[in-house]
């Protein structure tokens, strides 16, 4: 009965021993996870930085690239007011062009049936 309680006792022991060796390896390694989640941290922070400052830029620019697209909208319906007006106008013409030109074609005629011998 001694013998399987110093069994038992000497089980347990080295189980416990067992266990502390694990924890300290469990703690090297938390250790060492710790100390490469500080410098991952510190180059996210400097990678976040900088992605910060792109985006500051991309916004300046962005603003200013809004800006000349309004500039380019507001030309863009002037020159179609332009174009509206040129396009009546050019109507306007053609319209008095096709009311001349019979008149052009009689005189051409006309011209055509005199002589100079006449003058």
């Amino acid at each position: 009965m001694l013998n399987k309680k110093k069994d038992a006792l000497n089980s347990a022991k080295d189980k416990y021993e067992m266990g502390v060796i694990k924890l300290n390896e469990t703690s090297t390694m938390v250790a060492e996870l710790e100390a490469t989640l500080k410098v991952s941290s510190i180059e996210v922070e400097k990678i976040k930085k900088m992605a910060d400052a792109q985006a500051q830029t991309v916004g300046a620019e962005k603003e200013i690239v809004d800006a000349e697209a309004d500039k380019a909208n507001t030309e863009s319906a002037k020159c179609a007011v332009i174009a509206q007006s040129v396009a009546a106008e050019m109507a306007s013409v053609q319209a008095d062009l096709d009311l001349a030109l019979p008149a052009v074609e009689r005189a051409e005629k006309a011209l055509a049936g005199l002589n100079v011998k006449d003058f």
